[in-house]
């Protein structure tokens, strides 16, 4: 007879029947003692045995009260042994006549299933692939995938056996290998051991997981605050190991209600990993499963599950989830009558165990480093952090004496009734924003965006200070959203820097300042719907660039004075002006002014640079410029109300621009006296170019298809040279006085006269006009020199002179619908030829 059960301080046993006497190996370390003896079954005529397993408390519990993984997969690996030594024992003892089974009661099945879960939703399939089976034992494969939709997937190959005792109990064993892809890409590989005991009513189990050792990998950092200062912690992605286990019990059961029950498990879980800055991940789990067995339309031996499930820990919080599976049975006889009585329903049931491998992102050992700006590059340094729970803000915010205060927005909106008014070399910023690591550049989030509203419409919300910076914030309201406001006028600011910030329904200006020193900066921010102008800055020398003005009652940037950079800004359907400054010196570059009520640039007087920017869809023109003694290049007005380019007085240069598609001209000068070149006027309501005065050199231009005339002026004093008017609706050219050089110019296919001059009183000469629908060159009167030009293939006469005075001489005149050259000659003609002209080829 076998020893009694030992007391409760004393090692364990675990007693097995079997039908033989069975001798196993087992770890000597771990084990006091295996025995198997007979035993009388009842109601049996053949013997059976049970075997006793006697374990060493001490050899599964270490020192600090944690379960010895590898003892505990040493222990079930032999019981997994064991077992199928009992399904041998069983088989052989059933091929001597001991009570028959049905061959086929266990059948292959598939399920498919969906669990949404706080974390994400996870597809996943489970195979269960019957091995080897008899009346008492089946030995089975078990093999799982599941894909999430935030990335990542897994896959387990298990392999189990279950043996149903006399007393009608289940005890299985199994084992699993786990392979993981996490959300992160990373990849991680596990085994998993289990055994369970199952009755009709209740369920027993306990799972182990053995992840590959020192599984780790390198995942995104996390900004965290340490010591007072903001860092950036390096992590890491880590397997776990650890144990879980459950009970369970029958709630409730309806045969006649699709067969259905309803079950109920309590559990617990524990995972570690071998990091001395991990947490464990340890907590209570509860689930309940709603079955409906031999659904109808599915066949026997088919299955709905509907589940929820609630868990949790201190390193994930709360999670929960739901389940919906779904079992398919598999075979040529599906249609048979034969149902599973209750136990080898639960001889298929499956395997619970944790759902993947347990990954967790834990700071890599020494992976601290100082945090800076993510894109502007200063250091966080010591950090204050504040948000809507704080009493009296703008109080904490001029008592701190750190180098940062941070306003996070995890407690909601900040509404405030007093200014908050930022120190001297203070950082104020709002949560939610970008860190990189100083020595390696990782970079990381922290905090949560603030949304600030300002509920005195006398009072800036922000009132900035010198070498302070301002950055993260949603404001709304108040009289100005962030300004140098200080009661009576605005303050000049020195090394100031703002960015990101966006400003909203300010009573006045969105941001207001007076003066910006060259060290100063606004970048990034944007302004809308505010009663007056998005930005207000009387002289600014310092950066204005990527910032947005939109829908303001005003214009959407006001700068009195500009010696710095505007670059990148965008202005878009603001009540006024896109851009309005008085006074330019410094540089306006790739600047958008984009439906906008009146112009999309207005300058006043231009000593500087003006290049690359866009002016489209405004109500009155693209760019107007009072007087230019600066650059004017490369810049494009689109589809404006009123003309592309407006200029009164240009000294300087204006180059390389195109206008295209506006309803007034293309370009309007009243007076130049500096270079016009490589400007392109199309498709134009009105003419390509309109100037009353030329004093400078107007070359290198080209008009196309605009609706008046491609060239149109008044007087020219200076030199007009290589320019080309193409396909215009009226003349190419349509002078009133040429006092000077007019040379190279070319006129095609304009639907009038390709030159039209009322008076040419200096040089004319190297001109063609070709295919264009009246004469090539008309002139009421030449009083100069008429020289070299060319007229080919136009519906009226080449060269239609009214009177000339002056002098007629080298040209030429082919294939012209009529003469080739007409008029009366009271000056000198000499060298003209002329052929194919329908009218004549000479005066």
């Amino acid at each position: 007879m076998p020893n009694a059960l030992p007391p409760n301080n004393s090692p364990s046993r675990i007693q097995i029947s079997l039908r033989d006497r069975i001798q196993s190996s087992w770890p000597d370390s771990d084990i006091d003692h295996v025995s198997t003896f007979p035993s009388v079954r009842t109601m049996e005529a053949t013997p059976s045995y049970r075997f006793s397993l006697i374990v060493n408390q001490d050899s599964i519990v270490n020192e600090h009260g944690r379960l010895k993984l590898q003892t505990l997969s040493s222990w079930i690996g032999c019981l997994i042994i064991n077992l199928i030594c009992i399904a041998a024992t069983s088989s052989a003892t059933d091929s001597l006549g001991v009570a028959p089974y049905d061959d086929d009661v266990y059948r292959p099945y598939v399920a498919a299933g969906v669990r949404p879960s706080d974390e994400d939703v996870r597809l996943h399939t489970d195979m269960f692939l019957p091995l080897f089976w008899n009346d008492s034992s089946l030995l089975f494969a078990d093999v799982r995938g599941q894909f999430a939709d935030v990335g990542g997937g897994e896959g387990n190959w298990g392999l189990a056996i279950r043996h149903l005792m006399d007393c009608e109990c289940i005890l299985g064993a199994y084992g699993f290998y786990d392979l993981k892809q996490s959300a992160n890409g990373n990849w991680f590989q596990q085994g998993t051991i289990g055994a369970e005991l199952l009755t009709r009513r209740f369920d027993l189990r306990v799972n182990g997981y053995l992840p590959e050792g020192g599984s780790e990998t390198a995942v995104a950092p996390t900004a965290v605050i340490s010591n007072g200062n903001l860092v950036v912690q390096n992590n890491e992605e880590r397997a776990y190991q650890g144990f879980d286990g459950e009970v369970g019990a029958l709630l409730w059961r309806k045969p006649q209600w699709c067969d259905s029950e309803i079950r109920g498990f309590a559990g617990f879980f524990h995972f570690d990993t071998d990091s001395v800055n991990a947490r464990s991940v340890a907590g209570p789990r509860l689930r309940a499963e709603w079955r409906c067995y031999d659904l109808p339309w599915l066949g026997l031996d088919s299955r709905l599950t509907l589940g929820v499930q609630y868990q949790h820990d201190d390193v994930r919080g709360d999670q929960s989830a739901g389940v919906i599976a779904v079992r398919l049975p598999l075979g040529t006889d599906r249609g048979r009558s034969r149902r599973m009585c209750v136990m080898q329903r639960r001889m298929t049931d499956v395997i619970v165990r944790d759902i993947d491998v347990v990954t967790q992102a834990t700071p890599t050992p020494g992976g601290q480093e100082a945090a800076l700006h993510a894109e502007h590059d200063f250091a966080i340094g010591s950090v204050t952090v504040l948000d809507a729970e704080t009493d009296d803000v703008p109080d904490a915010v001029a008592t701190s004496t750190t180098d940062t205060v941070i306003l996070d927005g995890s407690a909601g909106e900040l509404e405030l009734g007093n200014s908050i008014v930022v120190q001297d070399g203070q950082n104020l910023l709002g949560g939610g924003f970008m860190v990189k690591g100083a020595d390696t550049g990782a970079v990381a989030r922290f905090g949560t965006p603030i949304h600030l509203r300002g509920s005195d419409e006398t009072q800036s919300v922000i009132v900035m200070a010198n070498n302070a910076r301002v950055g993260h914030f949603s404001i709304e309201g108040g009289l100005h959203g962030i300004s140098s406001d200080n009661g009576t006028g605005y303050d000049d600011l020195v090394n100031v820097h703002l960015f990101d910030n966006e400003v909203s329904d300010a009573a006045d200006d969105g941001f207001r300042f007076a003066v910006l020193d060259a060290d100063s900066s606004l970048t990034g921010n944007r302004a809308f719907d505010n009663a007056e102008a998005g930005f207000w800055i009387d002289d600014n020398n310092g950066i204005l660039d990527r910032n947005t003005s939109q829908d303001n009652r005003a214009a959407g940037f006001v700068i009195a004075s500009n010696s710095g950079t505007v670059t990148a800004n965008r202005a878009t359907e603001n009540g006024e002006q896109g851009y309005l400054l008085a006074y330019n010196d410094g540089l306006i570059f790739q600047n958008e002014a984009i439906e906008n009520t009146m112009s999309g640039f207005v300058v006043g007087f231009n000593d500087g640079d003006i290049s690359e920017n866009e002016s489209t869809d405004n109500a009155s023109s693209g760019f107007e410029v009072e007087t230019n003694n600066g650059l004017v290049s490369d810049n494009v007005a689109f589809d404006n109300f009123l003309d592309g380019f407006w200029f009164e007085d240009n000294y300087d240069t204006i180059q390389d621009n195109v206008s295209v598609f506006n309803f007034g001209n293309g370009f309007t000068l009243n007076d130049t006296a500096g270079t016009i070149s490589g400007n392109y006027a199309g498709s134009n309501s009105f003419n390509g170019f309109e100037f009353r005065n030329n004093f400078g050199d107007f070359e290198d231009n080209m008009a196309e298809q605009n609706g008046s005339n491609g060239f149109d002026f008044k007087h020219n004093a200076g030199t007009i040279a290589r320019n080309q008017a193409i396909g215009n609706d009226d003349d190419g050219y349509d002078f009133s006085y040429n006092l000077d050089t007019f040379s190279d110019n070319e006129a095609i296919s304009n639907w009038n006269d390709g030159f039209q001059f009322y008076s040419n009183d200096h040089l004319m000469t190297g001109n063609q006009a070709i295919g264009n629908a009246e004469d090539g060159f008309y002139f009421n009167q030449n009083n100069g020199l008429f020289d070299d030009n060319y007229a080919e293939g136009n519906f009226d006469d080449g060269v239609d002179l009214v009177e000339n005075f002056g002098t007629v001489s080298n040209n030429e005149s082919n294939d012209n619908a009529d003469q080739g050259y007409t008029g009366i000659n009271s000056g000198t003609s000499s060298g003209n030829v002329g052929s194919g002209n329908a009218g004549g080829d000479d005066f």
